[in-house]
């Protein structure tokens, strides 16, 4: 078996594979440089560019969270205020409603009791209206019935009046018949009825009727010692009463006390006349 021999490499093919080997080595050192100034320059470029933002945006999400980590513990606690506020609410509208409840029933007691009292003024308002209507006709009654009292009155007057007027006539009958003692019982009675006048005559016949009372008075004392003086008196106190009381004149004179002697009469026994 034969063996070849190694072909002999020339000094040129040599110094090419040297060259070759001199350039692959310098390559891998421009590749390997390249890389470390890339990774030298380009390092502080992607923390800036990439690694710093991407830090900034993790510190803001940090604090977002812990922001929103607040909020969400400050809303937590405003809800739960909330939700106390609620029930308390609730237990008021309860108690608004109870009261509520209460002051309708107290209301409807009001109306009630207001209707009452309408109903009550109304029946006032007609127990006023027929008390008035009833006034009026109290108020017409009782005018009617003063009239019919003063016309009562006046006839009274006018009835004592003739009576008294009657007795004094009759007086005067007596008086001449010389029947003096049944005479002064008639002017006595005359005289009594009136007195009972005085009150109730007007002021106007007043001093008439007075003037009538002293002449009664007057024949009294005169009777039965003077008779003819006495029938005097009755005369114009008669005349007096006839002519209806009228005025007196401005000056009228009594006539003065009489101290004539008595005139005997004799002794006449009282009769009643027929």
């Amino acid at each position: 078996m034969s063996v070849d021999p190694k072909p002999t490499l020339s000094f040129w093919s040599r110094m090419g594979r040297a060259f070759v080997n001199i350039l692959r080595t310098l390559l891998i050192l421009a590749l390997i440089a390249g890389v470390v100034a890339a990774i030298y320059y380009g390092t502080p470029y992607l923390y800036e560019k990439f690694i710093l933002p991407i830090e900034e945006n993790t510190a803001r999400l940090d604090e977002v969270e812990n922001k929103q980590a607040t909020d969400v513990e400050q809303l937590t606690n405003q809800i739960a205020d909330l939700k106390s506020r609620l029930a308390d609410l609730e237990t008021r509208q309860t108690t608004s409603a109870q009261t509520l409840a209460e002051a309708q029933g107290q209301i409807t007691a009001l109306e009630s009791a207001v209707l009452s009292h309408s109903e009550t003024l109304e029946q006032l308002d007609a127990m006023q209206a027929a008390l008035d209507t009833l006034a009026l006709e109290s108020s017409d009654h009782e005018s009617r019935f003063e009239e019919v009292y003063f016309a009562l009155a006046e006839v009274k007057r006018e009835v004592k009046l003739s009576r008294a007027i009657e007795m004094l006539s009759r007086a005067r009958l007596y008086l001449y018949e010389s029947n003096f003692g049944l005479a002064r019982l008639d002017v006595q009675a005359a005289r009594d009825l009136l007195l009972t006048l005085q009150s109730d005559i007007s002021t106007e016949k007043n001093a008439t009727l007075q003037e009538v009372i002293t002449r009664l008075d007057l024949a009294l004392d005169n009777l039965p010692t003077f008779p003819v003086i006495a029938v005097d008196d009755v005369d114009i106190a008669w005349q007096l009463l006839v002519n209806g009381l009228p005025d007196l004149p401005a000056s009228t004179s009594l006539p003065d006390s009489v101290n004539e002697t008595p005139i005997p009469t004799e002794e006449v026994t009282p009769t009643t006349a027929p």
